[in-house]
């Protein structure tokens, strides 16, 4: 359905609003401020959803029509929590602007430095590696200073299979050691291919989007309908879950603009809405709220909005984003283990905002060690 809408969406003009969007004003400190929204969308996400009253209910890598009403059940009878119930149902579309900003930052500096794949590759894993080492580091550092023991043999192998990015193919691998650690099988993927989708997006535009988007969706509603997944490997934890995202941030880095218009967006929150609520709309809740985002990020920043305190401190978050998402994980356990215990909404905030400042803290050095492994200023 959505490449149909996309395509409704780029080739129609209404007069309600301007037909087209202009991106050209994601500066590298806009680009932070959106891995900032995106890193804290998943940090709270990953917190949140292990405490009362959702625990863990989200449509994320499966989907379960009783999500959702157990998110409306749970802001009606405990509303007080409602910033704890928001974050643990939707926090973790935080990583599909993680997927669509990676795919428009690859996008442009592979036009301004193309590289044959292999070489691409090569600079992609000495990118990936050194935050991989560093999420093992912090893995030993909390099991020895937090739980007073040494990560077992069944750990040591979960290692290996991350190590080698197969971790997304192997039954409860994808989750093990820390949850979050899913997405470097992900990343690795489109890396894979991104050589590939760049350049047929270059030559064909939207139409190379609209030809992957079919085949991506055509996979994920095959796994829906057609046949079932081994117990355990989710298809959303793989690239061809996720292609549209990524290629639509390619995409926008060629074109420079978001074609759409009032009706554009309001097509994209009902297929989110009722991806929420049926099977059939639910693999397009992952395109939907990008586009969602997308827009009203570009809108925003197009109108120069005067918060320049809040941007300071999400940009933050943002310049440390990849050594937050690496290492994040690994300390959420003892907050949520405080929060079941006081069962208190404005203490579980308080949690969360102290849970927050002490994962940058810990960013810090992970960030220096980081750039002293990959000899680079920045992400």
């Amino acid at each position: 359905m959505f490449p149909f809408f996309s395509y409704f969406c780029t080739n129609i003009n209404f007069n309600y609003m301007k037909n087209s969007v202009f991106t050209d004003s994601f500066s590298l400190n806009q680009t932070q401020i959106i891995k900032g929204i995106a890193i804290l969308y998943i940090m709270l996400h990953n917190l949140f959803h292990w405490m009362s009253p959702m625990n863990a209910l989200e449509n994320e890598f499966s989907f379960d029509s009783s999500h959702i009403f157990s998110f409306f059940d749970s802001l009606a009878s405990t509303p007080w929590e409602f910033i704890n119930i928001i974050f643990s149902y939707l926090g973790h579309y935080g990583v599909e602007i993680f997927i669509f900003i990676s795919g428009y930052g690859l996008a442009k500096s592979f036009s301004k430095s193309p590289k044959p794949w292999g070489r691409f590759m090569a600079h992609r894993l000495k990118k990936i590696y050194p935050l991989l080492i560093i999420a093992f580091l912090y893995f030993f550092f909390t099991r020895i200073s937090i739980y007073n023991t040494l990560p077992k043999w069944d750990e040591i192998k979960s290692m290996i299979y991350k190590l080698l990015f197969i971790h997304t193919f192997i039954p409860k691998e994808g989750m093990s050691l820390d949850g979050p650690w899913w997405f470097f099988g992900l990343i690795v993927q489109l890396y894979v291919f991104f050589p590939l989708l760049y350049k047929c997006i270059e030559k064909h535009g939207f139409k190379a989007f609209f030809t992957v988007s079919l085949i991506s969706y055509a996979t994920i509603y095959a796994s829906l309908y057609a046949f079932k997944m081994p117990k355990d490997i989710y298809l959303m934890q793989n690239a061809i879950g996720h292609f549209p995202e990524f290629c639509l941030g390619i995409l926008l880095a060629k074109n420079k603009t978001l074609t759409g218009n009032i009706w554009c967006f309001i097509l994209a929150v009902t297929a989110f809405s009722l991806g929420n609520f049926y099977l059939a709309f639910y693999p397009l809740t992952f395109i939907s709220i990008t586009y969602i985002f997308v827009y009203l990020s570009i809108t925003l920043i197009n109108k120069d909005l005067k918060t320049k305190h809040i941007k300071t401190v999400i940009s933050v978050f943002g310049k440390y984003s990849m050594v937050l998402f690496a290492t994040h994980g690994l300390f959420r356990w003892q907050y949520v283990v405080l929060a079941d215990q006081y069962n208190n909404a404005l203490i579980t905030i308080v949690l969360a905002v102290v849970f927050l400042i002490e994962v940058l803290i810990l960013a810090i050095p992970a960030m220096k060690l980081y750039e002293f492994m990959t000899k680079t200023k920045s992400i």
